[in-house]
């Protein structure tokens, strides 16, 4: 095979990897329920870890409720060192 294919083959190899893996990422936002269960973490963890003041960045949804980014998460995960 000619190396000019072969290259235009590979990046499209690359291109389709990138896809794929940005596919299998959720987007958007989740409840307190929904990250926990992202992060691999039992809800009561990751409740005590907000009451340190160690958890991911969230919002604050009606009075009782929050909300995760899910690219808060990731980065959060990222930054401990745990994704």
């Amino acid at each position: 095979m000619p190396v000019q294919q072969q290259s235009e083959l590979d990046e499209l190899h690359a291109r389709l990897r990138r896809l794929e893996a940005a596919a299998l990422r959720p987007r958007g936002r989740t409840n307190q329920v929904g990250a926990a269960r992202y992060m691999n973490m039992s809800e009561e963890t990751l409740r005590r870890l907000h009451e340190r003041g160690e958890g991911p960045p969230r919002a604050r949804i009606g009075t009782r409720n929050w909300s995760y980014a899910f690219d808060d998460l990731d980065r959060w995960l990222t930054e401990r060192g745990a994704a």
